[in-house]
């Protein structure tokens, strides 16, 4: 029962049916109102029609005498008199003759004159129930003028009119009941692409992903439907296919420190060493253990970011101040590959920023720029400030990069031989951190080579 409540099919016939049974009693009842109208307009004329013949009638020589001997020869020799009850008044307020077989009491209205109108007629109800009309108007009789009532009870038309409601009802009823067959059959077929929507959708599988649904074959209410299914399902194929690559590249990125620790472990308890050995060899694991270590908490900080669970707490930030900070913190390690750290950009500049999660993208940079710089040469950090984006961006000499690699470069555990070179100071995640954290910020991270220069920058909205 919840599911027929719930089927779209069912309330959209419901509402067809509704709207069809309410279109056609709304008919039937103007076309019903229409018909009564014209029928009491029709037994009205009839009924003055009456009165007139009556007045004709009293107008003839001898009809005084008639009238007093045989008053029912002035409703025999009307046009459908057998409902018809006639009264004669004089002007005293006798009655002269009052042909009235039934004892029907109806009211006398006022007279209408020699010529009485449709407002002269009054409405009554006869004692069965039945709606009847009466009209008074004046005639003469020999030398004095009287007042004639004609009445009449419509009995016949009240059950004819009855019979008419019924049969409206009937057809409202029926055409209803056809609606709702109708619009179900409509609906059936007119929902057989939605069907093959939802059957598309209960075949989507790993393996199945790169199907996709036909819009030639679709109507156009549903288009908008299917593009959106399309590329969703292009989503997942694409977001399968990262996942699939990131775990064999986490397998094997976690396979090496641990074949690492597993062979010199084995090696060194092949035979008794000494506590030299043995300490060199804890020194060795503990390194390859702090490498498991930043790369667990790298996956993690990734993971949290694409599942929107690190709010940056943003502000302005000095831009300057901030790759200073940095610079610092990785001067010694410069000086060691003989490298100078330069900080540009003027001192007002400001960046809209998480201070945390900026000086972790910098620092990225800064350790990416460092491994891979020239000897000699210059690490440049520099911020921009523009019109609606403010740029920080770090740019060092080295390498040549092939162009094919830099789409690449933000790619989690990606390796470029000439540009990220596997050492024991990088895990792969870096730069996709780098990537995580600008689009935490609604900003982006970009990549762009000249030669054996490479610049990498970072971009954020102003306030």
């Amino acid at each position: 029962m919840n599911r027929l409540r719930q089927s779209l099919a069912v309330r959209v016939t419901v509402m067809f049916m509704l709207i069809v049974a309410l279109a056609a009693a709304g008919l039937g009842i103007y076309l019903y109102r229409a018909f009564v109208a014209e029928i009491e307009r029709r037994d009205d004329i009839q009924l003055l029609g009456k009165l007139r013949q009556v007045q004709i009638l009293l107008g003839r020589p001898g009809a005084g005498e008639l009238l007093r001997q045989q008053p029912g020869f002035f409703r025999d020799t009307m046009s459908g008199q057998e409902n018809a009850l006639v009264r004669f008044i004089a002007a005293d307020g006798a009655v002269l003759a009052d042909i009235n077989p039934d004892h029907e009491r109806y009211p006398l209205p006022r007279s209408g004159g020699a010529a009485p109108a449709r407002a002269d007629i009054v409405p009554w109800t006869s004692r069965a129930g039945h709606p009847g009309r009466v009209v008074a108007g004046s005639a003469r009789l020999g030398e004095r003028d009287i007042t004639v009532v004609v009445a009449r009870v419509d009995g016949e038309r009240s059950a004819a009119f009855a019979g008419y409601r019924q049969r409206i009802a009937g057809a409202v009823t029926v055409g209803a009941l056809a609606a709702a067959l109708c619009a179900a059959l409509m609906l059936y077929r007119g929902l057989r692409p939605l069907r093959q929507v939802a059957a598309h959708a209960a075949l989507v599988q790993p393996a199945t992903l790169a199907r996709r649904l036909d819009p030639g074959k679709a109507p156009s209410e549903l288009l908008p439907l299917v593009d959106a299914l399309n590329a969703m399902l292009d989503r997942l194929q694409q977001g399968y296919a990262r996942l699939s690559g990131f775990s064999a590249d986490l397998a094997h990125e976690f396979r090496t420190p641990v074949n690492n620790l597993l062979g010199q472990s084995q090696v060194m308890l092949a035979q008794p060493r000494s506590a030299a050995e043995y300490e060199q060899l804890l020194v060795s694991n503990i390194e390859e253990l702090e490498r498991l270590a930043r790369m667990i908490d790298s996956m993690l900080f990734l993971a949290r970011a694409g599942q929107e669970e690190v709010l940056p707490a943003r502000q302005l930030l000095p831009a300057l101040d901030e790759m200073r900070r940095v610079a610092d913190l990785f001067e010694g390690v410069a000086e060691e590959h003989g490298l100078q750290l330069v900080c540009e950009g003027a001192g007002d500049t400001a960046v809209l920023a998480d201070a945390a999660l900026l000086r972790r993208a910098l620092a990225n940079l800064v350790s990416n720029a460092v491994r891979h710089a020239q000897r000699g040469s210059a690490v440049v950090l520099q911020a921009e400030r523009g019109a609606e984006v403010t740029t920080i961006s770090v740019r060092n000499t080295g390498q040549p990069v092939a162009p094919q690699h830099l789409p690449h470069l933000f790619e989690r555990f990606y390796r470029a031989d000439a540009a990220r070179a596997g050492d024991g100071g990088s895990n792969g995640l870096g730069l996709s951190i780098v990537s995580a954290i600008m689009a935490l910020h609604g900003g982006a991270a970009q990549v762009r080579a000249d030669g054996a220069q490479i610049c990498f920058t970072l971009t954020f909205k102003n306030a």
